[in-house]
């Protein structure tokens, strides 16, 4: 054999090499890629539990300086972790042993096993409560100091010093009258404004209610100092459908949505379920300037999924503008059902987006709760869904005046309480009207 032939057959030699290295990394690439899939299919993507913070592309005091659209359009986009100053190291270490978000038990409704009585919904009320709820008040609190030794007020930063990540639940039902003697740095009414920093923007937290005043005492022992570790400029207002009609929760937000804007220029509105609390402080419960926020896209009860993509209930965030834009929500759907995807084609419609939160940072807790009396399946929800072009127009917001009877409000300690009557027969005939002028934008 000649040297070129020799030169040629270790050449091809050296090629069949290459050629079987190359087919053996394919072959573990195409494993790993499966198995990444496999993973993502059954336990979720495996996100970061502290995201990075990113000086190249956000400094803080550069943000104090920008502009409001400039730090909003920033902070659609961006969930950051900053440090937090003069924590102490207890608080620190019994936070890192308290793991709620990725326990493998679902989380439960915790109440004292004796001198309960049993609720229509399925749960149970204790009559008495030991030691009151004074050390869960503090507990909650211990996580949301406020900034001191501020002699001017700045804007409130897009992402607050005292954010934590995972926070604690207290899911002990204590009755509203012992709350009201607790401390919540609220006014009357449930109103809060950040003592050391001008907000951003100003928040209406709209509660459909009937019924549910556990549930309702758990989240407002829960929300009130989230919310404040947020710093945010808020007011919670439940609305309580008083018996008569079936429950209709979409109206009941829309009309949430009116009585506050008739007392207060708001310019962010939260849809908030009573039965759902939120695990992660970094959710920020801002509004975007161009979409809804789905707040509450990981609840354990569907085991942090999402039943479909196109979901858009439980805790729901749009700008006012957004909300007047879509119509608010249908007033037709009584009963339960139909009323989220019916809001996510109205917004759809109108060109806004829906965008979510990671989802370690979205997650929330659902109260067990059994069946409500007077919510039963809507049986014309699909009807309705099918039609929703038709009725955004004429049904919504510009269809809710005169259609309910407001039959009180009271400013109460923790909270707004509007107490309003509706017939059904009444709501679904209701004309379509020009929109107060509360209601329409500022020339």
């Amino acid at each position: 054999m000649s040297e070129k032939d020799k030169w040629l057959s270790s050449l091809q030699a050296e090629f069949d090499q290459s050629c079987c290295r190359i087919s053996q990394i394919k072959s573990l690439f195409l494993i790993l890629l499966v198995t990444f899939f496999i993973s993502v299919y059954f336990f979720g993507l495996p996100l970061r539990q502290q995201p990075l913070i990113i000086h190249s592309v956000l400094d803080r005091s550069a943000l104090l300086d920008s502009s409001y659209s400039k730090r909003l359009n920033i902070a659609e986009h961006f969930v950051l972790s900053w440090p937090v100053k003069n924590e102490s190291k207890s608080s620190s270490v019994a936070h890192k042993n308290t793991d709620y978000l990725n326990s493998s038990v679902p989380l439960q409704l915790q109440v004292p096993s004796e001198n309960t009585t049993s609720l229509n919904n399925g749960t149970v009320q204790p009559n008495k409560v030991s030691k009151g709820p004074a050390k869960s008040h503090k507990l909650l609190y211990s996580y949301s100091l406020p900034r001191q030794n501020v002699t001017s007020k700045q804007p409130c930063p897009l992402v607050p010093y005292g954010l934590v990540g995972k926070v604690p639940v207290v899911k002990e039902y204590y009755p509203i009258d012992q709350l009201n003697s607790l401390d919540f740095r609220v006014k009357a009414g449930g109103t809060y404004t950040p003592p050391n920093c001008e907000p951003l923007q100003k928040i209406a937290i709209v509660i459909p209610f009937r019924q549910r005043e556990m549930h309702l005492s758990i989240l407002l022992l829960n929300l009130h100092p989230y919310l404040q570790r947020q710093e945010s400029s808020y007011t919670i207002f439940v609305v309580n459908q008083i018996q008569g009609s079936k429950f209709n929760r979409a109206m009941l937000m829309n009309i949430g949505f009116m009585e506050a804007m008739k007392r207060d220029r708001y310019t962010c509105v939260i849809f908030h379920d009573v039965d759902l609390i939120p695990l992660n402080d970094k959710g920020l419960y801002r509004c975007p300037k161009n979409s809804t926020r789905h707040l509450s896209a990981y609840i354990d009860k569907f085991n942090y999924r999402l039943p479909y993509k196109e979901i858009l209930g439980g805790v729901v965030a749009i700008s006012s503008h957004l909300f007047i834009k879509a119509n608010g929500y249908s007033n037709q759907f009584f009963g339960w059902g139909g009323e989220d995807d019916d809001f996510q084609h109205r917004c759809k419609s109108k060109g806004v987006n829906i965008v979510r939160y990671p989802k370690h940072v979205g997650q929330y807790m659902m109260i067990k709760h059994g069946g409500d009396s007077g919510n039963e399946a809507n049986p014309q929800r699909f009807d309705l869904l099918k039609r929703f072009a038709e009725r955004q127009g004429v049904d919504g917001l510009n269809s809710l005046t005169n259609a309910y009877t407001l039959k009180s409000l009271l400013t109460l300690p923790l909270y707004t309480r509007i107490n309003v009557l509706l017939d059904q027969t009444v709501v679904m005939i209701a004309e379509p009207k020009p929109l107060p002028p509360y209601l329409r934008p500022p020339k």
